[in-house]
């Protein structure tokens, strides 16, 4: 094989590559313009659906992938090694994100997340170079506010993206819920993270 037919194979691989990129593109963009409201929801090709689940030990009621189990207490220690597990985690066979809870005995008050949420950054921060902080805000919701911090974080192989997020329970205890999932796919689950937590409602006590 001569010189130029290398060539010509060596470009027809480019071009063949840089299709390929173009479609995974294409079909990324029209997946970020769905709603996790919608009958039917595709994440990276999988099709999916959400639906309203309702977490009677935390009080809440959160959108999620119907597909998604609570890790048994074996695999939420392989996912978090630490001693500091969250107290539930869900997460799918077939999708690269996993959503945790952990209702804390922390004392914060509804009407002081704001300032909570600027103590919570400035400790982030001290963390040093392994956490970035990329956004700091409080939802407001009808009757009451989510404070959620966005941050990237360094792991063993890869690079994280972070949604964590505070809620004032009953007794003002402070619920910490986070969404993680690989950087590299922040153009798909970031619209998804973003639409689960505002979908978060207290359950209404039965009188």
């Amino acid at each position: 094989m001569g010189f130029q037919d290398e060539e010509i194979i060596k470009k027809k691989k480019e071009l063949e590559q840089q299709k390929k990129l173009r479609e995974s593109q294409d079909r990324l963009e029209k997946e970020a313009e769905e709603s996790i409201y919608d009958e039917i929801v595709h994440i990276i090709g999988e099709e999916v659906h959400f639906q309203r689940r309702e977490i009677p030990d935390l009080k809440i009621s959160i959108y999620m992938p119907e597909t998604f189990f609570l890790f048994t207490d074996d695999v939420k220690h392989l996912v978090y090694p630490g001693a500091n597990a969250p107290t539930h985690v869900f997460g799918g066979e077939n999708i690269n994100f996993q959503m945790s809870f952990h209702q804390t005995e922390h004392i914060v008050p509804d009407d002081g997340m704001k300032k909570f949420m600027d103590i919570t950054a400035d400790l982030m921060k001290a963390v040093g170079p392994r956490v970035t902080i990329i956004e700091k805000k409080v939802l407001e919701k009808e009757d009451f506010h989510i404070g959620v911090l966005q941050f990237v974080s360094r792991a063993i192989d890869m690079m994280v993206y972070n949604f964590q997020y505070y809620i004032s329970m009953e007794d003002d205890r402070l619920l910490i819920g986070g969404i993680t999932f690989p950087s590299k796919y922040k153009k798909r689950f970031f619209p998804l993270a973003k639409e689960m937590i505002d979908s978060i409602c207290k359950l209404k006590e039965e009188v």
